[in-house]
């Protein structure tokens, strides 16, 4: 979930404390009964069981409004602004955003959390345990080289051979020396690029944000074509895009063609030499997604309507679809049997991909799952949005190795090198926010997941963002990340 300015095992003790020491406290005369602090536990289909508390009270106007405190979810005392619905019977109420389904018995509150129905087990308690003291870490390494890219960007850098390619929220793609951040060359475009390129040969391919596929020459920036994707949307100009953090469509190359997702529902296969558009399958929703590719011939990909579809490319028929609870914005990953996706359900999702049946889920709590796992050696590693972490999973039992705050939105797919997990994070400056997030890098280690370091991204402007959005490059040993700063930089990775 995006929260507008919206696991701690040794904290439950604390927290089980305060239930046992609290008495049958009830509500004043005359209060609404659910009125007061109660305290508990929330339970994820994982296992995962954290600390959850709600406050209710009356604001000046009447209405029965409630703080939340969801250490998890770096949530405390938090107001969020949404009124609590009082159905009668002992029963409320808290939508949109929460789908929190509550009832009062006696002392007890018990109820379902989330579009998954996660269980939640509350008692009367006197106040919300104290917020934790912030985390501090050692400063990461300096740049070795910084490259001015004229704009911030969403954008994640591509690293191929000696060159680093990406393109910026003013339209600009640059070409950059990966061993010393010089410029090789720029291309301006009509329109921002937001999304990842593709690199073949001798052309690079991105689109843009309006739904336009540009080829490029790979040595010198010319353009080579521009392919209009909306072709479902005939006569209209392209969609504007929904995601709020402005995730966009990753081509696949592969055997001289290009497929790439597009806002108008169409997956679309493109000729990579001359850019006619070869065919275009009706997926039914908006697909903003990267395209992955199963085997030698199925394309992956998901949806704005939950659905995650395989795509036989030669047949153009699909062979499996199945459903999450929310739009997919990742790119669907298979391994050990189990095709694995992100959703803004809340949920990391494992199904069996011989049927489509379950196979596990991971829930994020109330955090949309943004990021596109990196399988690595067995594991796959993952990052979160409100949820703020990067967690190491075992992709067949949807089990955690282990799962590390990095106190920021994690958008992107982490970099695992032999030692280290790098990843990026974001920082957002609007009214009403509620989580704080910190925008930076940080290194965490590989197998304990233990934080390294932290290098500080520049502060968020006015409603605005700082950090890095998209996902972090290796060239070498060095760790490329692009900024909403408009810098381009290089760091140690050792």
């Amino acid at each position: 979930m995006h929260t507008r300015s919206i696991p701690t095992a040794a904290a439950r003790p604390l927290l089980a404390l305060f239930a046992l020491a609290a008495v049958s406290l009830g509500a004043p005369a005359g209060a609404d009964p659910i009125e007061g602090t109660w305290l508990g536990t929330i339970t994820a289909p994982q296992g995962t069981v954290a600390d959850f508390g709600l406050e209710f009270h009356r604001e000046k106007g009447g209405a029965l409004a409630f703080k939340m405190n969801f250490p998890d979810m770096f949530t405390y005392a938090a107001e969020f602004g949404i009124p609590v619905e009082a159905e009668g019977g002992g029963r409320y109420r808290i939508t949109p955003a929460f789908d929190l389904e509550l009832l009062l018995e006696g002392d007890r509150l018990s109820g379902t959390f989330g579009k998954a129905r996660l269980p939640v087990a509350l008692a009367r308690g006197r106040a919300f345990p104290p917020r934790p003291a912030p985390q501090r870490l050692p400063p990461g390494p300096a740049p070795l080289w910084s490259y001015d890219m004229g704009a911030g960007t969403w954008a994640p850098p591509v690293v191929a051979g000696t060159m680093i390619y990406l393109g910026t929220k003013a339209g600009l793609f640059h070409a950059v020396n990966a061993g010393d951040g010089t410029a090789v060359w720029t291309w301006k475009g009509a329109n921002p690029i937001d999304g990842r390129a593709v690199v073949g040969p001798g052309t690079v391919y991105v689109l843009d944000t309006r739904e336009n596929l540009i080829a490029l020459d790979r040595a010198r920036g010319s353009l080579r074509w521009l392919a209009p994707l909306h072709e479902g949307i005939a006569g209209a100009k392209a969609p504007d895009n929904p995601t709020f953090n402005h995730r966009s469509a990753t081509p696949l190359l592969l055997d001289g063609v290009v497929y790439c997702g597009s806002g108008d529902g169409g997956l679309y296969a493109v000729d990579a030499a001359t850019g006619s558009v070869l065919w275009r399958h009706d997926a039914g929703a908006p697909v903003y997604s990267g395209v992955g590719l199963l085997g030698a011939g199925t394309l992956m990909f998901g949806t704005m309507d939950g659905s995650v579809v395989l795509l036989d490319r030669q047949a153009r028929r699909e062979t499996l679809r199945v459903r999450t609870g929310g739009g997919v914005v990742t790119t669907p990953v298979v391994a050990g049997g189990i095709l694995i996706v992100g959703s803004r359900d809340y949920m990391l999702y494992g199904f069996n991909l011989a049927d489509g049946s379950p196979a596990w889920r991971f829930s994020y709590w109330f955090s949309w799952v943004e990021s596109t796992p990196a399988l690595v050696d067995g594991l796959i590693y993952v990052g979160a949005s409100d949820f703020s972490r990067v967690t190491a999973i075992d992709p067949v039992t949807g089990k955690a190795r282990w799962s590390t705050p990095v106190h920021g939105l994690d958008w992107g797919t982490p970099l695992v090198t032999r030692d280290s997990v790098f990843t990026g994070t974001v920082a957002q400056n609007m009214e009403g926010t509620v989580i704080a997030h910190v925008g930076g890098i940080m290194a965490l280690d590989r197998l304990t997941g233990a934080p390294r370091w932290q290098v500080l991204a520049a502060a968020a402007p006015e409603n605005g963002f700082g950090g890095y959005a998209g996902s972090l490059a290796l060239a070498g040993d060095t760790v490329i990340a692009a900024g909403f700063d408009g810098k381009l930089i290089a760091l140690r990775a050792r």
